[in-house]
């Protein structure tokens, strides 16, 4: 199995979370299946594990990496796509990780967008989402509350403006 009892992952729809444990369900069809069971801030998931120990999730961030994200954060933006479908399938591919470099990058770069010409609808929901993940991670790696990550992240945001 790829993860332990205890181990603190990312679970790509509900964010951070602790898992608390493994067991073999019978949640659907006639074959039971492995899962693990993950505590989030909001609820209780039980995360399918497939013949790889592959579950959707992700172990948090090192906290080392936080000082690769305060880079980012105060760099200087990378210009989006003028093209709204290109923008979001470069938005698209770099999340695909979702990895805390990848949320940093894309935030610091939607909200250099959205101060040159107001972002869209589903930009704007985007940047909200990426956003709160980045401070749940954030908050979870460093070991503060999530408004103590969100000051932070807006203050290197600042600084690269």
């Amino acid at each position: 199995m790829q993860f332990q009892i205890g181990d603190r992952v990312v679970h790509p729809v509900h964010g951070v979370g602790i898992i608390k444990t493994f067991s073999k369900q019978l949640l659907s069809g006639e074959k039971a299946h492995e899962y693990y069971q993950v505590t989030t801030g909001t609820a209780t998931v039980w995360v399918p594990i497939n013949a790889e120990g592959f579950a959707g999730l992700r172990k948090i961030a090192p906290k080392e990496s936080l000082n690769e994200c305060r880079r980012l954060l105060r760099g200087r933006p990378v210009p989006l796509d003028q093209d709204r479908q290109l923008r979001q399938l470069e938005i698209a591919k770099r999340l695909k990780g979702r990895l805390l470099p990848e949320l940093c990058g894309t935030v610091r770069d939607l909200r250099a967008r959205s101060r040159q010409k107001p972002l869209g609808i589903t930009e704007d929901d985007l940047l909200r989402k990426i956003s709160k993940a980045l401070c749940d991670e954030w908050a979870a790696v460093d070991g503060v509350t999530t408004q103590t990550a969100l000051h932070e992240i807006e203050s290197l945001l600042q600084e690269g403006h």
